[in-house]
């Protein structure tokens, strides 16, 4: 048997989109695929201390009862989940340099190196740079060793200079770009959610070994339902309306005020009937661009657009009632004084967009995204200067055929149960057993 360590750090498990589609739903799938072949523990680093703008609290306290739900959830499906805390507060995620960052491994090293040797793993799992660099760590006290998978995610360095934290010629990111290359040098396998971002991590890095798995969508939480569509449809009073839809959070990534652009383009090209279905947990400060570009166009909330903060799980609900999806990006700084670029990021969003057969709308300056919408043929660019009219015919001649390729291509190329079969190739291949 495979023993397989999966490393979350200071991120939140409870309720979170990303963990219940990305982890636990690959997880599990790796666990019905292969029974008995695979023992995998979940090690949650959850920050002690939750700092936010209504105050300060303990998610253990505040939380008890929902993690030991989880915990038992989890169990139910084949894995083990231990939750420690890690004395790093939660508002210092996204800032982390030199000082979090040693505080954090020297405080947590203990936690994972008791948790790993108890179970005698072969395979930590490492998801994002802070669990990387916490299990290289760890990778020289364990006897015989273990395997580490650094599960990149997103490029940290630039994803701060992205989000305002830091710039391309801080001494941070200069920090982040130092520790990428050892974490690139010391893991066993590097995992990147594409082409770009691999060919750039192995410039950083020419020993790094790499394997590129998309961001993927599971087939039976996002999969398109008339019955389910026109119930959300009545529900909202929205039948007769041509809907777009965004999902996600404002801001960094996914700027407001390129959001508002697309969606006012959307406006003009599609008419009175339109409508925009905002799904997004964003306080009214990170969403005031976008509101004030629509009361400009004197579109009035619940008339023409609609902004509700859903759950994770009935994010496909809504997701449901949409013709149309949105996908628009910040640029990426890829070093200083090179020009914005957006390869590298490949976002969930994109994988579930076409699961739900909703044909994106995207910008042209976001290449890679672009590239693949027309590579696929799911959607549209929204180039400047096309006249409204001729962009609302050309989406409109066009969705039925869109719609087919979007679940063709979901199916075909970015169904998790076939990243699932691939991570279960790699785990027995790490282990000596493939």
């Amino acid at each position: 048997m495979v023993r397989i360590l999966y490393l979350i750090s200071l991120e939140n498990i409870l309720d979170n989109p990303i963990f219940n589609n990305q982890v636990r739903s690959m997880q599990a799938a790796i666990q019905r695929d292969n029974p008995g072949e695979f023992r995998v523990t979940v090690l949650c680093l959850l920050p002690w201390l939750e700092i936010t703008r209504r105050g300060i609290y303990s998610n253990f306290r505040r939380h008890a009862r929902a993690l030991r739900d989880l915990k038992a959830e989890l169990a139910r499906e084949g894995l083990e989940l231990v939750v420690a805390p890690a004395l790093v507060p939660s508002a210092a995620f996204n800032r982390i340099g030199f000082f979090w960052l040693g505080w954090f491994v020297a405080t947590s090293l203990p936690v994972l190196w008791w948790v790993a040797a108890r179970r005698k793993v072969d395979i930590i799992h490492c998801r994002y740079y802070y669990s990387a660099s916490l299990a290289r760590r760890l990778k020289k006290l364990l006897p015989g060793g273990v395997k580490i998978i650094f599960d990149v995610r997103s490029l940290l360095p630039e994803q701060g200079v992205v989000n305002g934290l830091w710039s391309a010629d801080s001494a941070r990111f200069r920090f982040w770009k130092r520790t990428e290359r050892k974490l690139l040098a010391t893991s066993d396998l590097t995992v990147a959610v594409s082409q770009a971002m691999a060919d750039s991590l192995k410039n950083e890095e020419k020993t790094a070994r790499l394997e590129i798995i998309p961001n993927f969508a599971d087939l039976k939480a996002f999969r398109p339902s008339p019955e389910l569509r026109n119930e959300m449809r009545r529900e909202l009073g929205i039948e007769k309306r041509e809907v777009l839809v965004f999902a996600g959070t404002l801001g960094g990534r996914y700027p407001a005020d390129r959001v508002a652009g697309a969606v006012e383009r959307f406006f003009g090209a599609m008419g009175p009937d339109s409508f925009f279905l905002l799904l997004s947990p964003s306080d009214d400060k990170r969403c005031a661009p976008l509101f004030e570009r629509l009361e400009k166009l004197g579109r009035n909330d619940k008339k023409s657009w609609l902004k509700l903060n859903a759950a994770p799980a009935d994010v496909p609900r809504y997701l449901a009632t949409a013709d149309w999806s949105l996908l628009v990006l910040a640029d990426f700084i890829p070093s200083p004084g090179a020009a914005p670029r957006d390869e590298y990021v490949f976002p969930i969003k994109f994988a579930e967009y076409l699961a739900m057969g909703l044909p994106l709308l995207t910008r042209p300056e976001n290449r890679s995204i672009a590239g693949l919408v027309r590579s696929y043929e799911v959607g549209a660019v929204l180039e400047p200067g096309s006249d409204g009219t001729e962009l609302g015919e050309i989406l409109r001649a066009n969705h039925a055929r869109w719609r087919e390729n979007c679940i063709r291509a979901a199916r075909e190329d970015f169904a998790m149960e076939r990243y699932a079969r691939r991570y279960g190739e790699i785990y027995r291949e790490l282990a000596g057993g493939g």
